[in-house]
C-alpha cells in the first residue's frame, strides 16, 4: 500500500492522467480523486499496523483493491488493454492477470482481517513470521513482472496485427 501511494502522490499529474484514461469519472471529478486516493492508500496501510484498526482497514484494502481490479475489467471488456493500470512504478498496460492478482490480493486482505488466536511468539515464529512476508514479497514482485512483460508482448503482438 505505501509504495502504490507514493508513486501516485510522487507523481501526481502521470497517475491523474491513468485515472483519466479509464475513462469512468467526469472529467472534474479525476483531480480530486487522485489526489485523494494515494492519501486513502497510505492511511489504510497505517491502520493495518495498528492493531485496533487492523481488521476494518483490511476489509477496506480488500474493497478498494477489488475497486480497481472492476475498473480493469471494464476497461478489458471495453478492448481497452492498452491503457496503464496506475498502479504507480514501471508502465503496466491492463490484462486480466491484473485483474486475478487484484482478486487474490482482496481475497488475502479478508482472510488476513479474520481473528487470530492469542499467543505468545517464540523467536521461531517472528523468524517464520519475517521470512514468509519476504517470500510472499519476492513472489508478488516476481508475478508483477511477469503480468507486466506478458502486457507488453500482448502490445506488441496487437501493433504486429494492425
Amino acid at each position: 500500500m505505501f509504495a502504490a501511494a507514493w508513486h501516485k502522490l510522487s507523481e501526481p499529474d502521470v497517475f491523474a492522467g491513468s485515472l483519466a484514461a479509464y475513462r469512468l469519472l467526469p472529467q472534474g471529478l479525476v483531480a480530486p480523486v487522485a489526489r485523494v486516493l494515494p492519501i486513502v492508500e497510505g492511511a489504510l496501510g497505517v491502520g493495518i499496523l495498528v492493531p485496533a484498526t487492523r481488521s476494518a482497514a483490511l476489509l477496506l484494502l480488500a474493497a478498494l483493491v477489488l475497486v480497481y481490479g472492476t475498473a480493469m475489467a471494464i476497461n478489458l471488456l471495453r478492448g481497452r488493454h492498452d491503457i496503464d493500470c496506475g498502479c504507480g512504478g514501471a508502465t503496466h498496460p491492463l490484462s486480466w492477470g491484473l485483474v486475478a492478482r487484484n482478486l487474490v490480493l482482496s481475497a488475502a486482505a479478508v482472510i488476513a482481517s479474520r481473528p487470530t488466536l492469542e499467543r505468545s511468539m517464540e523467536w521461531t515464529d517472528a523468524l517464520t513470521l519475517v521470512l514468509g512476508v519476504l517470500a510472499f514479497y519476492a513472489l508478488y514482485l516476481m508475478a508483477d513482472e511477469l503480468l507486466r512483460q506478458a502486457s507488453r508482448l500482448a502490445q506488441i503482438k496487437r501493433a504486429e496485427q494492425d
